[in-house]
Formats: C-alpha cells, structure tokens, sequence
C-alpha cells in the first residue's frame, strides 16, 4: 500500500521532476564548458555574499541551488507566517464592513508550473532590475569583477546579467514569499462578502477569497509592468549587440542568449517549491483554517446563484 502510495506521487510529479533534472544537468554542461574554455579567467569572486572565488561554479550554484532553497523559504515563511498576518488584517481593517466564512468545497488541481510560477518570477526580475543602479552593482558584485568585465572585456550586457542574477537570490525569495500566501489562503477557501451589509441597498454583492484579493493585488503589480522592464532589459540588450563590432559582439551572443532563457531559469527553480506546496496541502489548510477560527472565522460558506424573470 506504502509503495503503491509513493508511486502515484511520483507518476504526479515525474514531469516536473524530469524537468528541473535536466536543468541541472543543463548548468552543469555549462559550467564545465565555460571552465574550459575560460580556464584561469574564471578565478574571481562573483559576489561578496559568496566565497567561491570562481564566478562560474557560483553563478551555477545560484540557478541551481540558491534560487530553489530561496523560493521554498519563501514559501514556508509566507504561507506559515504571512499568511496569518494577512489574514488578521484583512479582518481587522473590514471587521465591521464584511463577514468572513469558510468555502470547504475545493476543486482539485494538478501542481502546474506555468500557472503558478510565472507571475512569482516576472515580479522577481523586475524587482531585481528595478535595484541594478550602479551603487547597488558595487554593492553586491566583487570589485574585481567589475573591473574585469568593464575595463577589460568592456561587456555591460555581462556585468548586468550577473547583477540581476545576485540581486535575484533576494527578490525571488521575497516574491516567493508573497505569493506562497496566496497559494494558503485561496486553498483554505476563506472567503469574504459584504452581502449582509447591502440588502437594503443598490449596491453590487460582493463575495470574494482573501486568497485571489491578495493574487489580484500582486498580479497588478507583477504583469504588465514586469513584461515592460523585461523586454526593455532585451531591447537594450539586442540594440547593444548590433551596435557593437568584432570579437566582442560574438561573446554577446551567448550572454544575450542567458538573458532571454531568464523566465524559463526562474520558472523552473520554483518546481521543489510547487511540489512542497502541494505535498503540505491538506497540512496548511488546516493550519490557515486553525488560524481562522482563533479569528471567529467559523460559519461554512455556501455560495449560489439565483436568477428572477424580470
């Protein structure tokens, strides 16, 4: 029974297991070929928050190991922590306008990256390109480095690419944690309405979850605004490209390549995550729902629709 258990968990996850696999294996390939050709070039710390002293393996170490541990610290810190938090202020604040109850019925829904991770990594990148002013640069980039690739190798493009993936151990961790309390409260079911309130009035019923008034908030913040100061990093990037000339604008073609495969490095660091997330289902709804009722959020809500012939 055990072994029958742990084989449809893994038949459920096998994709995205497989996926993040080849990730890895895909970093790895790069690294070696990059120490390579690189040899001796490499020796220099990428960033005073790592002591690696080689740029290459730290930068590996950052997609293929930092990035995944800061999104599921994000995960349990937001989901366990700010969840509540959220929870308790919502009601605090609307404490006379709403009532808060309990949707116990939940669709099920397989664990897909796509949906769950883009807008927690478009939020990320943009947070991350809204710090790379050029004293935040020398802040978390060795001196050396910067020397290196600006006064010697003059590759801006590079020099912005290994910023934004430093700066990303940080926001990805931070969006992570936002959007992990998203994950909480929309599985939780707890919901709001202000239904009781407008009976006697001409105003709209409102009924909503706390979990997708959260995800409305994050995502005005995290669409249109990230796709524009992403693909404005890649316009200035490709403008760059064409303007320069000779052996440098060869090595900018790999680094423009890095740059464009940055949702897709993000999106899939975040697979433990999703697959924690799941795996602690049932745990975190009772523990949001625990958490409710210490906020006399009890009642069942039941949500129908009813239409009137005019």
């Amino acid at each position: 029974m055990v072994n029958r258990i742990s084989t449809n968990k893994f038949a459920k996850y096998k994709i995205l297991i497989l996926v993040f696999v080849l990730y890895i294996v895909f970093w790895i390939i790069l690294m070696i070929v990059l120490l390579t050709f690189l040899g001796e070039a490499t020796r220099i710390n990428l960033t005073p928050l790592l002591s690696k002293q080689n740029f290459i393996i730290e930068l590996t170490l950052i997609f293929i190991l930092i990035l995944p541990l800061s999104s599921l610290l994000g995960l349990v810190f937001g989901g366990y922590i700010i969840s509540p938090l959220i929870l308790y202020l919502h009601k605090k604040i609307n404490r006379s306008k709403r009532f808060y109850g309990i949707l116990h019925e939940k669709k099920q829904e397989k664990p897909r990256m796509i949906s769950k991770g883009i807008f927690p990594m478009l939020m990320s990148i943009n947070l991350a390109s809204l710090l790379l002013t050029p004293t935040f640069i020398q802040l978390i980039l060795s001196a050396e480095i910067i020397f290196r690739l600006e006064s010697v190798s003059n590759l801006p493009m590079l020099t912005q690419f290994l910023a934004e993936s430093v700066a990303l151990m940080i926001t990805f961790g931070l969006t992570t944690t936002f959007f992990s309390s998203v994950w909480f409260l929309k599985d939780a079911g707890i919901i709001y309405s202000n239904k009781e309130k407008i009976e006697s009035s001409e105003e709209f019923v409102e009924v909503k979850s706390i979990g997708e008034w959260l995800n409305t908030f994050l995502k005005s913040y995290a669409g249109i605004g990230a796709f524009l100061t992403y693909f404005i990093v890649i316009y200035n990037i490709y403008s760059n490209f064409l303007t320069n000339t000779g052996v440098l604008n060869i090595l900018n073609i790999p680094i423009l390549i890095l740059w464009i495969g940055m949702p897709f490095y993000l999106a899939i660091s975040l697979i433990p995550t999703i697959i924690l997330n799941d795996l602690l289902e049932t745990k975190r709804v009772n523990y949001i729902k625990k958490i409710a009722e210490k906020l006399d959020i009890k009642n069942t809500a039941i949500i129908s629709f009813e239409f009137k012939k005019k």
